[in-house]
């Protein structure tokens, strides 16, 4: 697991090396162990290396031969060693057992086809010396973040995280006004936008292709929802998941380097850790942590989990004060406003697991899968519930009025769980509105779903939007920034290409059944499980926030929302914003937080509301 970063210029100039440098420094925590760059003098490629695979003999960048292609790569291939076997066929010599150099030889050998060949986890860069191309990719699933911004010069700069990215001196720093507003909906910032109008961010299964100046994206992937197994019993569909997500399990298991896994007890993470342990000879460690609340505390199904597969079993608590003092590196490192409190339980679980291991397995993607979250309950419920009377606080009802059908703006206003727009109507200010599509509210989601109005099951056609947008955006990288910031290369079974192509295609009937979620994962479940973990109700990865917001945290987030500075931000209308920070209640605390995150990052990175300040952005940066 790695940093990349680079930089390439398609005219005459030189590209400075110390801009890369500085980038490559600044993504030190994903790749501690070593540093590599090629230079050429219209291009530099550079890498933060975490050594996991090929320890000794690794290093990178990476060149096919006559270093026709040169390639730095963050992930894991687990495929590799065959397709590696396939090019010693085709007369390819290798140097090292590392798959990262199969990637370019494979690259050498089919060109921008071979990303269709790689089943694992990456964000690359490949230079292609023969065409002057430069290609940067994402795994199909958006495992590995990347990001890219044109220079002022001409050029095409881009680093695994935003902060890297943005210490570049050529970057423009103007602030996005429409990735705001879809950040204050649904708490993150989805691709390609970030919150900087000139940076962007590579779309999963994408490749962007930059060749004579001109940029092309191609997309070689994406997730498909399409029913395609209606001949299969339940219980072959059944016998085969089984054997695909053994398989994922254990390709994942490669690694030269201790080795775990991350345990919520809930039931995804607990079915990974019981496949691991039948395949694992020694005890291995599995990581929790918990809460005080105990309405959100795991810990004890974690422990049972633990004892019943054998594991050797680490777990710690989070308190309000613990969690505040880590979050301004965590914002920090997603680069970007993140309100996801998750990601704080995340941070804290990945922080234990360094103190052990390097690589970590973990149960995420299966809710996106197997129809596990409970948002999929209301929006199958609701064409049976014309007046949405039951629904009341869970969606933004006053949008689900004027959907008159939209399937669209129906689950927008399931999934909006940031500020609602009838909170957005009081409290924005005039100039921040203007600068705001004319349609405002948008229905962010109309162009996601008119691309897949032909599977027809409206549940089917949600949980195809989840996969190609939340997934990635929301869920991924919160893994990703929560992992590495503590270098740890957290693995995801459930997310195997060969798995998620066969699940993708097994009808909702047998996914979300009489009201149980993920019905055929738990029945796969009862094998390696017992009763008390595949029968419980599902608790997702979360923090106590409600009750955080209304004691201990409740201070310190209304000065920040207060303070002058926030106040003359230009987004909100003072007069509004200062009475509904101040009589929030329950309700409300995903908003607040949301607002929260927001100014929190803007006083962390100096920014003004218009445009950040690169010399207190890299300063802050270089604190941490």
């Amino acid at each position: 697991m790695c940093g990349i970063a680079g930089e390439m210029n398609f005219g005459n100039g030189n590209v400075p090396p110390e801009n890369v440098s500085r980038m490559c420094d600044l993504l030190v925590h994903r790749g501690p162990d070593e540093g590599g760059y090629h230079f050429l003098p219209h291009l530099v490629l550079g890498i933060r290396r975490l050594k996991v695979i090929g320890v000794v003999n690794g290093s990178q960048p990476v060149h096919s031969p006559l270093q026709r292609a040169t390639c730095v790569f963050n992930g894991e291939i687990y495929n590799y060693i065959e397709l590696k076997e396939w090019l010693e066929k085709e007369g390819y010599v290798f140097q090292t057992n590392t798959d990262a150099e199969v990637i370019v030889h494979l690259y050498d050998r089919l060109g921008i086809e071979s990303l269709k060949r790689l089943r694992g986890m990456f964000a690359l860069a490949i230079y292609d010396d023969v065409h002057r191309r430069l290609i940067l990719a994402r795994d199909c699933a958006g495992k590995k973040p990347l990001n890219y911004a044109e220079t002022s010069s001409g050029g095409v700069v881009f680093a695994s995280e935003i902060g890297a990215l943005i210490s570049h001196p050529e970057i423009n720093k103007e602030i996005n006004r429409e990735a705001i507003d879809r950040f204050l909906s649904f708490r993150i910032i989805p691709a390609p936008l970030t919150i900087y109008r000139d940076v962007h961010k590579v779309k999963p299964g994408t490749a962007m292709v930059f060749e004579r100046g001109r940029m092309t994206e191609q997309r070689y992937w994406s997730f498909d929802f399409t029913e395609r197994h209606q001949e299969k019993t339940e219980a072959e569909l059944i016998q085969t998941i089984d054997e695909l997500l053994v398989d994922a399990v254990r390709v994942r298991l490669q690694s030269e380097v201790p080795l775990g896994a991350l345990l919520s007890g809930g039931l995804d993470s607990s079915l990974i850790v019981s496949i691991m342990s039948q395949m694992i000879q020694e005890p291995m460690h599995t990581f929790s942590i918990g809460f005080a609340d105990r309405n959100f505390n795991e810990l004890d199904y974690a422990k049972m989990v633990s004892d019943y597969c054998g594991t050797i079993h680490h777990q710690s608590l989070i308190s309000p004060a613990s969690a505040l003092s880590v979050f301004d590196e965590l914002l920090l490192k997603f680069g970007e406003p993140y309100a996801f409190p998750s990601a704080i339980a995340c941070y804290f679980m990945n922080r234990l697991a360094r103190q052990y291991v390097t690589v970590a397995l973990t149960g995420d993607g299966a809710d996106e899968l197997f129809c596990g979250y409970n948002r999929y309950k209301i929006f199958a419920a609701m064409p049976d519930l014309p007046n949405h009377h039951r629904l009341s606080g869970k969606v933004d009802l006053k949008l689900l009025a004027k959907a008159d059908g939209d399937i669209s703006a129906e689950y927008q206003s399931v999934l909006t769980d940031g500020l609602r727009d009838s909170v957005k109507r009081e409290i924005y200010s005039r100039d921040f509105w203007s600068h705001l599509p004319a349609d405002f509210p948008v229905n962010y989601l109309q162009e996601r779903f008119g691309r897949n109005a032909h599977l027809g099951d409206r549940l089917s056609r949600a949980m195809e939007v989840d996969c190609n947008f939340w997934l990635s955006d929301a869920q991924l990288v919160k893994i990703d920034i929560a992992s590495m910031a503590h270098s740890v290369e957290v693995r995801c079974p459930m997310l195997d290409q060969k798995l998620v192509e066969f699940v993708s295609g097994i009808g909702t009937r047998h996914k979300l059944a009489d009201g149980q979620e993920k019905r055929i994962l738990k029945r796969v479940a009862q094998k390696y499980l017992p009763p008390a973990i595949t029968q419980r109700q599902k608790k997702e990865l979360a923090v106590p926030l409600e009750n955080w917001l209304a004691t201990s945290l409740r201070a310190e987030i209304s000065n920040v929302l207060l303070s002058d500075e926030a106040l003359s931000r230009g987004y909100f209308d003072p007069d509004r914003l200062i009475p509904f920070v101040n009589n929030y209640g329950p309700s409300d605390s995903y908003a607040v937080w949301t607002l929260y995150v927001l100014e929190q990052w803007h006083k962390l990175n100096g920014s003004s509301g218009a445009e950040s300040s690169s010399e207190q952005s890299e300063l802050a940066l270089q604190e941490v």
